[in-house]
């Protein structure tokens, strides 16, 4: 089995290791997830000593990417992908510490949760203008895409149809910082679920099924969703920025819940399917219901109570 061999060999050595995970960072598309996950391996297996130097090879590709492009005008650019890039490996890293420590997904969550949180902050407080730079951003990109939509005669713009975008623009820009942290940060969580599912169906089958059927976050958790949810219902901008950051989070507790409860049923995946089609075609809307699901879950505690 290619994936034992693959494990064995990179488990032997740190340098192995190591060497293994900083080839794997230059293959297009996949090769960076890849040696990230090897990265993760090693610290759910080995700890954060030996995880540290697997790391540190798997993301050193990418700080030689930014030094190559020096003073170009795309240096700003390539540094705030880079930056993101890095930051999602590193967090993968230190949330493969929090589950290896205490192998409880709640806590991951929850953390990830906190490090968004903690991001958007900063972000807010280096960048007080960051919304006027999302403006002038996507305003800059729609512009373009018109601009080349125009000049190929595939279509024509209308004055009302650009007011619209620019409304658009708006609008979005209330979610944007929390969106894109959110977007990173449960990356970083989705690599670590990849990592532990390597480890699972090698040395611990079926254990990953049920780490995740006991994903409830906690009562402190539920006030801070509920205050985030009132403020940015208030119009807090801040509470705004928030939103999909505590939404992602009991939306995943909401779905441990329902793949819990239905782990017996004979036509779960028939359930499951729709609950996922619900949120596929509900969008938002079917996202909230699912993370309201969370909360109650995180309010009642409904494994414990036995009541459903």
């Amino acid at each position: 089995m290619l994936l034992r061999r693959l494990t064995d060999f990179v488990l032997q050595s740190r340098l192995k290791a190591m060497g293994v995970a900083f080839l794997f960072s230059f293959i297009p598309l996949i090769g960076g997830s890849i040696s990230i996950l090897i990265a993760a391996l090693v610290t759910l297996r080995k700890g954060a000593f030996e995880g540290t130097f697997v790391l540190g090879a798997a993301i050193l590709p990418y700080l030689f990417s930014y030094a190559a492009y020096g003073a170009s005008e795309e240096a700003e650019l390539v540094f705030i992908a880079t930056s993101v890039i890095v930051a999602i490996n590193v967090l993968t890293w230190l949330y493969a510490l929090v589950l290896r420590r205490y192998s409880n997904w709640s806590l991951v969550i929850e953390g990830a949760a906190l490090s968004g949180i903690m991001i958007v902050a900063v972000i807010y407080l280096a960048y007080p203008n960051i919304q006027n730079w999302w403006v002038a951003e996507l305003t800059h990109y729609l512009n373009k895409m018109v601009e080349q939509a125009t000049v190929q005669g595939d279509t024509v713009v209308s004055e009302g149809m650009q007011a619209k975008l620019a409304a658009s623009v708006q609008e979005f820009k209330r979610y944007a910082t929390g969106i894109m942290v959110v977007s990173a940060v449960f990356n970083a969580v989705l690599q670590l679920l990849l990592a532990r599912w390597w480890q699972a169906i090698l040395f611990n089958p079926g254990g990953l099924r049920k780490e995740l059927y006991q994903i409830r976050l906690s009562y402190l958790s539920a006030i801070i969703f509920v205050g985030v949810v009132g403020l940015a219902y208030l119009g807090q901008s801040f509470s705004l920025e928030l939103l999909p950051i505590a939404v992602t989070a009991f939306c995943a507790a909401g779905l441990s819940l329902i793949h819990h409860l239905l782990a017996t049923n004979k036509t779960a995946w028939l359930w499951l399917m729709l609950v996922y089609l619900g949120i596929l075609f509900l969008s938002y809307i079917g996202v909230f219901i699912v993370a309201f699901v969370g909360l109650l879950d995180s309010l009642f505690d409904f494994r414990e109570r036995r009541l459903i």
